[in-house]
């Protein structure tokens, strides 16, 4: 092994978010590259190197098993000295490809549950017994699980998929709240996106999502009409991508055509919609590792309204900086939503508790010294382990 461990994050989707968290572990003396199927140019931009590899969201064998002789080629050829597979399929593949390769060190995170855990549909059931097995063979190929909320990690030492020697918890994948806050734009922009909106003069509710039932659409939806009866004023602002088919996407078409809800797709300016809005709202049911969409929100100083969910539920104190509200009540949302939009004073209140919750708790920071701790422990260094030790048994 080189002075500087080589370290690979494998990911699915936008790899390209953890570009922060590969400049922090690179200051903290790893070198570092990225896997995933999206390209980015910011990987170059910023001195990184990436591997691409296809991976498809879907179940299909084929697909999975070209995915994993994608990832052992790769590391075949380029040799880390440890691979961190992040996301749900990542998870499961990176193991197995890493020993086909002879990877020295696999770490993994589990980044939620996901949709077998937030449906009850009788596929979902019977699909639950193959992810335990999944997961806990991925385990055993892996020498260290860390997770990003305690609900799933005990799921998993209750089930038996882990070593509880070789798992810690790691709250979330980090949020450098003051680069987030310096990326939003002057007021004259800000002015200029609030009449471009028709939001001027009017309280914003905002919500950040793909266009997905368990994301809580369709409850959002719902209480935006709850709402508007009582505060007809109130703007909700809906952001995200549509999806391509599967059983839990929303139509665009029902979305866009809400009299309740401005509906903006796919946008790169989340940080300015996040401050031009009053309140940031997301009522999910999926199981999720700790969405970054609140961490985004929290960094922006707004009060949170989300579901009593893992996840969700560790970044929301209910009633300090923020309302929990049970998953699939759109009820109980807009007397949340009523509550916080009929009190100013309440609303910056809690703001300003989540912007001191986020930097706290959640920094980018802690979370790049916490994969660091965990890199230098199964790479060996003895200093590592103490660090890691406390971690396993917060």
């Amino acid at each position: 092994m080189s002075s500087k461990p080589h370290i690979w994050i494998v990911g699915a989707g936008r790899v390209s978010l953890r570009i922060p968290l590969l400049r922090q572990l690179r200051d903290s003396g790893f070198q570092v590259a990225a896997a995933g199927p999206v390209h980015s140019d910011e990987f170059a931009a910023n001195g990184i190197p990436f591997h691409g590899y296809s991976l498809t969201r879907r179940i299909n064998p084929w697909a999975d098993r070209r995915s994993i002789h994608e990832l052992a080629e790769l590391f075949g050829r380029h040799r880390p000295d440890l691979v961190h597979a992040v996301n749900t399929k990542p998870s499961l593949f990176v193991p197995r490809a890493a020993q086909r390769a002879g990877v020295p060190t696999c770490v993994r995170t589990i980044t939620g549950m996901g949709a077998i855990f937030s449906s009850r549909s009788t596929v979902s059931l019977l699909l639950r017994p193959v992810y335990r097995f999944l997961q806990g063979r991925a385990a055993a190929q892996s020498d260290f699980t860390i997770f990003q909320n305690p609900d799933d990690r005990d799921y998993f030492l209750s089930h038996r998929l882990i070593d509880a020697d070789r798992q810690s918890l790691v709250h979330g994948s980090g949020i450098d709240v003051e680069a987030f806050r310096a990326g939003v734009s002057e007021e004259t922009t800000l002015a200029a996106l609030r009449r471009q909106l028709g939001v001027e003069r009017r309280p914003v509710v905002s919500m950040v999502a793909r266009l997905l039932k368990p994301k809580g659409i369709e409850q959002f939806l719902q209480a935006a009409a709850r709402v508007r009866r009582k505060i007809p004023n109130a703007a909700f602002v809906l952001i995200g991508p549509a999806v391509c088919g599967g059983p839990t996407a929303i139509p665009v078409d029902g979305v866009a055509s809400s009299p309740d809800v401005i509906y903006l797709g796919r946008r790169e300016d989340i940080a300015d919609l996040l401050a031009i809005s009053d309140l940031f709202v997301l009522p999910s049911y999926l199981r999720e590792g700790l969405p970054r969409v609140l961490l985004e929100a929290s960094a922006l100083g707004l009060p949170l309204i989300t579901t009593d969910m893992p996840g969700c539920r560790d970044v929301v104190v209910d009633g300090w900086n923020g309302y929990l509200v049970p998953p699939r009540d759109d009820k109980t949302l807009a007397a949340a939503i009523v509550e916080l939009l009929s009190n100013p004073a309440q609303r910056a209140a809690m703001g300003e508790r989540s912007l001191s919750h986020v930097t706290e708790r959640f920094h980018l920071r802690l979370v790049a010294e916490a994969y660091a701790g965990v890199y230098r422990h199964v790479l060996g260094e003895p200093s590592a382990r103490q660090m890691v030790s406390r971690r396993q048994a917060a």
